[in-house]
């Protein structure tokens, strides 16, 4: 993985902690452009759980069902050897696109609370 691609996922990582979910979006897209291979695959399931985090603040039921179970979806095939504990990230999209699911059914709506840690 390139400095510059830790580092965005570092920029990314604060940026979501800090429900700043756009801008964690913008910054892993940035350095998914320039990925190949796995590195650019979990930058892509990064993206779609934050695309998702944004359809849940926009008051977007099916929208954010959709990111969120495809974001959790991609997250396993991962090891957290990117310096992220992607196995508590992945367990709590999981339970996220839950929420999402049962949202998009009439549910309550959701508000995401859950973080991205360093490991």
């Amino acid at each position: 993985m390139s400095p510059e691609t830790k580092e965005a996922l570092r920029v990314g990582r604060e940026h979501f902690n800090a429900r700043r979910f756009f801008e964690a979006h913008e910054a892993w897209e940035t350095a998914w452009r320039r990925e190949a291979g796995l590195d650019r695959s979990l930058l892509q399931a990064l993206i779609m759980v934050a695309a998702g985090c944004v359809k849940a603040t926009r008051g977007e039921p099916r929208g954010t069902m959709k990111l969120l179970a495809s974001g959790a979806e991609l997250l396993p095939a991962f090891h957290d050897d990117a310096g992220l504990n992607l196995e508590a990230f992945g367990s709590a999209v999981r339970q996220a696109a839950t929420a999402a699911e049962q949202w998009n059914g009439g549910g309550a709506a959701l508000v995401p609370t859950f973080t991205l840690d360093a490991s």
